[in-house]
C-alpha cells in the first residue's frame, strides 16, 4: 500500500513539474524566408500561434506539413497562425523548393539548430540527448507557450486530433474562474511586497 501511495505521489510530483515547465513566456525567435521578410514570434500576439520545427527531408515532417494544412484552412479564420521553421542543413535552399511542393497556405520559413535547441530549451552542445523532429509549440494570444510536444511524444500518434484539442483549448473563452484564479495570481507578488 505504501509503495502504491509513494509511487502515485512521486507520478503527481513529475507530472505536476512538467507541466509547470511548458508555460513559459515565449523567448524571442526569428524565423527567416527566402525573398520574403523575416518573421517574429512576437509579432503575432493576440492568435493563437501553431509552431512546428521541421527537417524538409523528413517524411514525418513532410506528413505533419499536409495535416497542418487541412487544420490551417479550418482554424486560420478563428485567429490561429500557423508557421513551420526548418532548420535542417542547407534548410535556407530547400525551403522554396519544399513549399512549391507541399503549398502550404501557412508561412514556412528557417532558422539554424543553435538557435532552434535554445529557444526550445534543449542544451545546444549536448549530443546524448537526441532531438527527433517534427517538434510542435503551441503559444496563447499572449504569448505563452502552453504546449511543447517533442517528435518521439504520443502527441503526434494522432496529430490531427491532438492538434485540434490543443487549439480548441486555446482558444476557449476564459472562464471567470480562470479569470479570478489569474487575476489572483497577479496580485499575490504585489501583496507580499507591502
Amino acid at each position: 500500500m505504501r509503495i502504491t501511495v509513494l509511487s502515485t505521489l512521486c507520478a503527481g510530483i513529475l507530472s505536476v513539474g512538467a507541466s509547470a515547465q511548458t508555460a513559459r513566456p515565449s523567448p524571442p525567435f526569428t524565423i527567416l524566408r527566402s525573398g520574403a521578410p523575416q518573421m517574429q514570434l512576437s509579432q503575432f500576439r493576440g492568435k493563437v500561434v501553431a509552431l512546428a520545427f521541421i527537417h524538409t527531408t523528413c517524411p514525418h515532417c513532410q506528413d505533419l506539413t499536409q495535416v497542418l494544412s487541412g487544420i490551417a484552412r479550418d482554424y486560420q479564420a478563428k485567429g490561429v497562425q500557423f508557421i513551420e521553421c526548418a532548420f535542417n542543413q542547407n534548410a535556407a535552399e530547400l525551403v522554396p523548393a519544399f513549399i512549391q511542393q507541399f503549398q502550404p497556405p501557412f508561412p514556412v520559413g528557417y532558422s539554424n539548430d543553435a538557435a532552434v535547441r535554445t529557444y526550445l530549451q534543449y542544451a545546444i552542445f549536448d549530443t546524448t540527448k537526441p532531438f527527433y523532429v517534427p517538434h510542435m509549440v503551441f503559444l496563447d494570444r499572449k504569448g505563452v507557450i502552453r504546449g511543447d510536444y517533442a517528435g518521439e511524444s504520443q502527441f503526434f500518434q494522432n496529430p490531427n486530433g491532438n492538434i485540434r484539442t490543443e487549439l480548441d483549448k486555446l482558444l476557449a473563452p476564459e472562464t471567470p474562474a480562470k479569470k479570478t484564479v489569474a487575476a489572483a495570481k497577479r496580485a499575490t507578488p504585489a501583496a507580499k511586497k507591502q
